[in-house]
């Protein structure tokens, strides 16, 4: 399940690089890299729920970023600070 996940962050990160930095564009991708994120961070949770928080506090946290900006991203939801 780790691999998966690890695959999928590669995928997002060279996607949204591309898509911010290189002025790359397809149809929906605002959505495609929002879903990526979150599946990307569900399986940071997945993978890690076997293990010990403490030594996988960097992979959970991960998870969090990846689930919160996915969902930020596909509801458009703005607040002070983001």
């Amino acid at each position: 399940m780790k691999t998966w996940a690890n695959i999928l962050l590669g995928t997002w990160l060279i996607l949204t690089g591309l898509v911010h930095l290189g002025g790359v564009s397809f149809p929906k991708s605002g959505i495609i890299l929002a879903v990526l994120g979150i599946v990307t961070g569900i399986l940071f949770f997945i993978a890690n729920s076997s293990e010990k928080i403490g030594t996988q506090i960097g992979s959970i946290l991960l998870g969090v970023w990846l689930v919160a900006g996915g969902l930020v991203s596909l509801f458009h939801v703005r607040f002070t600070g983001s």
